[in-house]
C-alpha cells in the first residue's frame, strides 16, 4: 500500500511573486510549502490562498472550492477587508490581511504557523456553503434541496458546497420545519452562515474521570457524545463565556449533518433539539409542556412530528443554561430540582441523551439520571495562551503580536482573554490597546461599534456627536467616562435596570420586555437625559444592529447576560447598588441556606461590573456583605481602590470569631483565601499549625452499626496505647502544597521513593496503559456481540461501534504506540490542580497520590530539620477522637463534616466545619468529611500498592465520615476528594 504524505501548506495565488516569497519564508522556518492546482493531487494540510484582486471570477471560485475540498484548513491571505467589495465570498477557516508590502510577508508566515500549530483549533467537521448566481465550473451545484442533500451524501464529504443564492436565502429565512430533512437542513445552513463561529468550535474539553494533568487537545462536543463511556445524562460545565452555548449549537448542527448524510433507505440516527432555558418566562413553567411549545416554534408538529414522537425515536435534547434560574422567581436550588425532574421525564420518554450546560459554580444540587445513574461531567477548560494567540492571529496578526507579550507578562490578562466570549468581543474592536478588565473590554467593543457607525456615514442619525466621537478615540482603553455621556448608552442602562432589578425585594427580574414597552422605557430615559425622546425606536434599532439587544418573537432582551449586567451597573447610583446588596442579603440569614455570595448570588456579575466602573463600590458593600465586597474587590482589577483589601480581610476574619454555621464559614473562608489570607503552617505561626495528641489508651474501631450498606468497611475493634505525637491540625491546603510545587518538588528525585519517582516521571505509565488496554481488548474480543447489544440499546452510534471493532483489531505494536503518545509528559502538579472549583488557596489540596503525599513530607522534613511522615491508621483514629473530645470511637454519632448530604458542590475551605471547642483548644479540625486522607499503612497484608484512606469526603455518604471507617486507595490514585495531613516528630512542638 502506498502512503501519500500530507502537505503542510499548499498555495494558490493570483500574485505569483508574493506567493513564492511567502512559501520561502515558511520553508526557512522548517515548514513544507508547495504550489497546488489542477484536479488531482495529494491531500493538503493547510490551503493558503493569497489574492490581490477584490473579486474572483467563477472559474477561480470553482478552483478554490475544489482545492478546499482536499484540505483540512483553508486560510486566506487577503489585501481586502470585509465590506470593501461586492464579490461573492468564498469560504475559509481564517483570514489574514496583508497590506501589500513584501517585507510584511515574514510576519504573515509566522501568523500562518501560529494558526496551524494548535492542532485542530481551526478545523471543522461541518461544511461551508458557497451561494452563487451561476454554477461554478468543475464542481456540483445544488439548485434545490434534493440536490443539496445529494452533495452532502457524497463519499468524499465535501468541505465546500455550492448552491444557488435563492436556495441559500430560503434556508436562512425564519420558518418552521415540515420534515426531518427540512429540520436538518435549516439547522446546518444557519450555523454555517456565521463564519465567526468557526475558530471557536474546537475547545478544550475534559471529562471528570479524566481531569487535565496535561493540556487537552482541542475537540468538540460530538467527540465526547460518541464515546461509549458517556452516559445518557451529560453535564457541560464551564465559567461564563467559556463557550458552552456555542458547543451545544455546534453539536446541534453536527447532528443535523450526520442525519442528512445517512442513505435514504437506512435507519436515521437520533436527532437533536436545542433549547435555551433563558427563554423561560419570569414566572417559570418548568414542564414537558413548555418544552413541547418550544419544539413547536421550530417544527410544525402536524406536518412532521411532535416532541413525544421525537423523544420516542431516540432524539437528543440539549438544554442550554441550567443556571438561568438565578434571576427568576424561583431560588436556584428549586429551579434545578424541577429541571432534574423534567430531565428524568425526557430520558424516560426515550431520549438517547440529555445534555445540560451550566456554569460550574452554580451547580448547587447533584444531578441524577433514572435509576440513580450519575451523569458524565464534561468541563470546558479556559483557552490556553496558544489558543488565544491563534484565534487573535486569525482576526488581526498585528493585534495578536501586541497581545502575545501581554499574556506572557500578566497572568490576569490571560485569565481575562481565556473566555471565548470575551476574546471574540475584543477581537471585533480592532483596538490598539489591551483591556485589563471585562468592563473595559466590553466598553471597547461598544465604543468600536459606535465609531464604525460614525465613520461610515453615521447611519443611525447622529446618535454620536462629533465631539463624543473624538473623545472616544482618545479614551479607547477605558471609554466608560465618555460612554456614560452618550444618550443612547444612558437609555440602554435604564432598560437594563428595568430588566435586571427585582420589582420587589427578593423578587424576580423581568429579563425580557415586549418591544413597545422597551421603546417606552427608552423614550422616558432619553427625555430625562434631555435628548429627543422620539429617537427611542432608533435607539432600540441601533442596539440591535450593534448586537447589544436582540428580539425573539416580539420580546426584547440583551444579547448576553453579561451585557445586561454591565449596562445595569453603568446606570446605577451608589445608593441603588447598596440597596440591592441589602435586599439580596436578607435571605442569607435563613438557617441552613448557603449565603448568596458563596455559590448562587444571582447578581454577582452586576456587582463585579459595578466595582470595575466605580472604585469605591467594594468599600460601600463592606458594611452590607463583606463576602460580596471581597468578590467585588477582586473583580475590580487595577481599578480597585487600594487599601480596602486590608479592611475587607479584617472584617471577614472578625466574622469568623463568632460564626459557626458551616455555610457562612465557607463563604467567609473562600473570600479570605482569594484575598491572600493564610492558615498557620509550620513556617507561619507554627504552634497554631500543629496539634499535640496526648499519650493514652484509645478504644478504636466500631462495634456494629446499621447505617452502612457495605460490610467490612471498619477497622477492627481494638484497645491500644499510644505515645503522644504531633499532627497537623488541618489537611494540607492548596497554598501550603503550592510552595512545594513552586520549589521544584516534582523535579527533585531526593524527595521521592524509587517507585514514586518512576510514577512521577511516567516511566511506568506506558507499561500500565498497555496492560489496561490489552485487558479491555481481550474482554471485547471474547464477546464481540456486545457491540450489537450496545447498538440495539442505543448506547452506541454506528460510528462508535465501528471504532470498537477497530480497537478489537489493533496489534500490540499499535497499542504500545498509542500508550506512548498518551503518556509523553511527566507529572508536574496534582490532578485537579487547575480545576477552578477546587483551587482556592484555603481548600485542601486534592488529586494527590500516596507518592505525592510522601514526597511532600520528605521535602517538609528537610525544610524544618525534623522527621515528617504520614500518620499511621492508629494515630489518625486517635487524633480524630481527640478532636471530638472522645476516647472511644463507639461514642461518635452524627455528622461532623462536609459530606454528600451537606450539598456543597466541591470541597469547602479548611476550618469550615471547625467547632468553637476545636478552635479554642487548638485541636485537629476537618478530620471527618471534605477529603479522604492518606495513611502510611498497607490496606491489607500483601497489598503493597494499596494504602488506607480515612475520614470520608464531600463526594460520599455521611456514614463513611466516621473515625473507624477504613477506605482504600492504590498508591497512584488521584481522586478529587483525596488529600492528606502529616505527623511532625518534634517533641518541642
Amino acid at each position: 500500500m502506498t502512503v501519500t504524505a500530507r502537505v503542510s501548506f499548499g498555495f494558490w495565488s493570483d500574485r505569483v511573486v508574493a506567493a513564492d516569497q511567502l512559501q520561502s519564508d515558511l520553508r526557512e522556518s522548517g515548514e513544507q510549502a508547495i504550489t497546488v492546482g489542477g484536479e488531482n493531487g495529494p491531500p493538503i494540510g493547510c490551503l493558503v490562498v493569497l489574492t490581490q484582486k477584490p473579486q474572483l471570477d467563477l472559474a477561480e471560485l470553482g478552483t478554490l472550492a475544489r482545492l478546499a475540498n482536499r484540505a483540512k484548513i483553508t486560510i486566506a491571505v487577503d489585501r481586502h477587508r470585509p465590506g470593501t467589495d461586492d464579490g461573492p465570498p468564498w469560504p475559509r477557516d481564517a483570514t489574514l490581511y496583508w497590506g501589500g508590502r513584501y517585507p510584511d510577508l515574514a510576519e504573515v508566515a509566522q501568523a500562518l504557523v501560529d494558526l496551524v500549530r494548535p492542532a485542530g483549533l481551526l478545523s471543522s467537521a461541518l461544511p461551508a456553503f458557497l451561494p452563487t448566481d451561476r454554477p461554478l465550473p468543475g464542481i456540483p451545484h445544488a439548485g434545490d434541496r434534493h440536490e443539496l442533500i445529494a452533495q452532502l451524501r457524497r463519499p468524499e464529504q465535501l468541505r465546500v458546497i455550492s448552491l444557488t443564492r435563492d436556495l441559500h436565502d430560503e434556508l436562512l429565512r425564519p420558518r418552521r420545519a415540515e420534515s426531518r430533512a427540512d429540520y436538518d437542513l435549516l439547522r446546518l445552513v444557519r450555523w454555517a452562515a456565521d463564519e465567526a463561529n468557526r475558530p471557536f468550535i474546537s475547545l478544550r474539553l475534559t471529562r471528570s474521570e479524566r481531569p487535565s494533568i496535561r493540556p487537552e487537545q482541542p475537540r468538540a462536543l460530538d467527540a465526547v457524545l460518541q464515546d461509549l463511556r458517556t452516559r445518557r445524562l451529560v453535564l457541560l460545565l464551564g465559567e461564563p463565556g467559556a463557550g458552552k452555548s456555542q458547543q451545544l449549537r455546534y453539536y446541534d448542527a453536527w447532528a443535523a449533518l450526520h442525519s442528512l448524510r445517512q442513505p435514504g433507505d437506512g435507519p436515521l440516527p437520533p436527532g437533536a433539539f436545542c433549547v435555551a432555558l433563558a427563554a423561560q418566562p419570569a414566572q417559570p413553567d418548568i414542564t414537558m409542556d413548555w418544552l413541547a411549545q418550544q419544539w413547536a416554534t421550530v417544527v410544525d408538529p402536524e406536518r412532521w412530528c411532535d416532541l413525544r414522537t421525537f423523544l420516542a425515536d431516540g432524539g437528543t435534547v440539549l438544554l442550554d443554561g441550567l443556571n438561568e434560574g438565578g434571576m427568576r422567581a424561583l431560588p436556584l436550588r428549586e429551579w434545578m430540582t424541577r429541571w432534574r425532574d423534567v430531565i428524568s421525564q425526557l430520558l424516560g420518554a426515550g431520549a438517547t441523551k440529555v445534555v445540560v450546560s451550566c456554569r460550574t459554580r452554580d451547580l448547587v444540587i447533584p444531578m441524577r439520571a433514572p435509576r440513580n445513574e450519575t451523569p458524565t461531567e464534561v468541563s470546558l477548560l479556559p483557552l490556553s495562551k496558544d489558543d488565544i494567540v491563534a484565534i487573535a492571529t486569525q482576526a488581526d496578526p498585528a493585534m495578536a503580536r501586541r497581545l502575545k507579550p501581554a499574556l506572557d507578562e500578566d497572568g490576569m490578562i490571560e485569565q481575562l482573554y481565556s473566555s471565548p466570549f470575551r476574546l471574540r468581543r475584543f477581537l471585533e474592536t480592532g483596538a490598539d490597546g489591551i483591556a485589563l478588565t471585562d468592563s473595559r473590554l466590553y466598553g471597547m467593543v461598544i465604543a468600536a461599534a459606535l465609531l464604525r457607525d460614525f465613520e461610515q456615514d453615521n447611519l443611525h442619525d447622529g446618535l454620536v456627536p462629533d465631539r463624543v466621537a473624538a473623545a472616544l478615540r482618545s479614551h479607547y482603553v477605558n471609554p466608560w467616562p465618555v460612554l456614560d455621556t452618550i444618550a443612547v448608552i444612558k437609555a440602554l442602562a435604564a432598560l437594563a435596570k428595568e430588566l435586571t432589578f427585582p420589582a420587589v425585594p427578593g423578587g424576580n427580574a423581568r429579563l425580557t420586555m415586549r418591544r413597545s414597552a422597551a421603546i417606552g422605557v427608552l423614550h422616558d430615559a432619553l427625555a430625562e437625559a434631555r435628548e429627543d425622546p422620539s429617537k427611542a425606536g432608533l435607539a432600540l434599532d441601533t442596539a440591535e444592529d450593534f448586537h447589544i439587544l436582540q428580539e425573539e418573537r416580539g420580546d426584547i432582551r440583551f444579547a448576553h447576560p453579561s451585557l445586561q449586567h454591565l449596562f445595569a451597573a453603568a446606570g446605577c447610583t451608589d445608593a441603588e447598588i447598596v440597596a440591592l446588596a441589602e435586599q439580596e442579603r436578607q435571605p442569607a440569614v435563613l438557617p441552613g441556606r448557603l449565603p448568596p455570595s458563596y455559590a448562587e448570588h444571582r447578581y454577582e456579575e452586576f456587582f463585579r461590573f459595578a466595582a470595575q466602573l466605580r472604585p469605591d463600590v467594594p468599600r460601600l458593600l463592606l458594611r452590607v456583605d463583606p463576602v460580596l465586597a471581597a468578590r467585588a474587590y477582586l473583580a475590580a482589577g487595577p481599578d480597585a481602590r487600594r487599601g480596602v483589601d486590608a479592611e475587607i480581610r479584617e472584617s471577614l476574619a472578625n466574622l469568623l470569631v463568632d460564626e459557626w454555621a458551616p455555610a457562612q464559614r465557607a463563604a467567609i473562608m473562600t473570600a479570605l483565601g482569594e484575598l491572600g489570607w493564610r492558615l498557620p503552617t509550620p513556617s507561619y505561626r507554627g504552634s497554631e499549625a500543629l496539634a499535640a495528641v496526648p499519650a493514652g489508651e484509645w478504644r478504636l474501631g466500631r462495634r456494629g452499626h446499621d447505617d452502612a450498606p457495605e460490610t467490612d468497611t471498619d477497622s477492627e475493634p481494638r484497645t491500644i496505647a499510644l505515645p503522644g505525637f504531633t499532627i497537623a491540625r488541618s489537611p494540607v491546603s492548596n497554598l501550603e502544597y503550592g510552595v512545594f510545587v513552586e520549589a521544584g518538588g516534582y523535579d527533585d528525585k531526593a524527595w521521592w521513593t524509587p517507585e514514586g519517582w518512576q510514577w512521577v516521571t511516567n516511566s511506568r505509565a506506558v507499561e500500565q496503559s498497555v496492560i489496561e488496554w490489552t485487558r479491555r481488548q481481550d474482554n471485547l474480543r471474547r464477546d464481540l456481540g456486545q457491540i450489537v447489544t450496545l447498538l440495539r440499546a442505543r448506547r452506541a452510534t454506528p460510528a462508535s461501534a465501528a471504532a470498537l471493532l477497530r480497537f478489537a483489531r489493533l496489534s500490540e505494536t499499535e497499542i504500545v504506540a498509542y500508550a506512548r503518545s498518551q503518556q509523553a509528559r511527566p507529572i508536574r502538579y496534582p490532578r485537579y490542580w487547575r480545576r477552578a472549583a477546587l483551587n482556592n488557596p484555603l481548600q485542601p489540596v486534592v488529586g494527590v497520590s500516596w507518592f505525592e503525599a510522601n514526597a511532600f513530607c520528605a521535602w517538609l522534613a528537610d525544610r524544618h530539620g525534623v522527621p515528617v511522615r504520614l500518620p499511621s491508621e492508629n494515630e489518625w483514629e486517635a487524633a480524630c477522637l481527640h478532636s471530638l473530645g472522645l476516647t472511644d470511637s463507639a461514642d461518635v454519632t452524627g455528622t461532623h463534616g462536609n459530606t454528600l448530604a451537606a450539598g456543597f458542590p466541591s470541597t469547602t475551605p479548611i476550618r469550615t466545619y471547625a467547632t468553637e471547642a476545636q478552635q479554642r483548644s487548638r485541636l485537629p479540625v476537618e478530620m471527618l468529611g471534605n477529603v479522604f486522607e492518606w495513611c502510611f499503612d498497607y490496606y491489607a497484608p500483601g497489598h503493597h500498592n494499596r494504602r488506607i484512606l480515612k475520614g470520608g469526603s464531600w463526594r460520599h455518604e455521611p456514614w463513611r465520615a466516621h473515625p473507624a471507617y477504613r477506605g482504600r486507595g492504590d498508591v497512584d490514585a488521584q481522586n478529587d476528594d483525596l488529600g492528606f495531613r502529616y505527623v511532625m516528630e518534634d517533641a518541642e512542638s
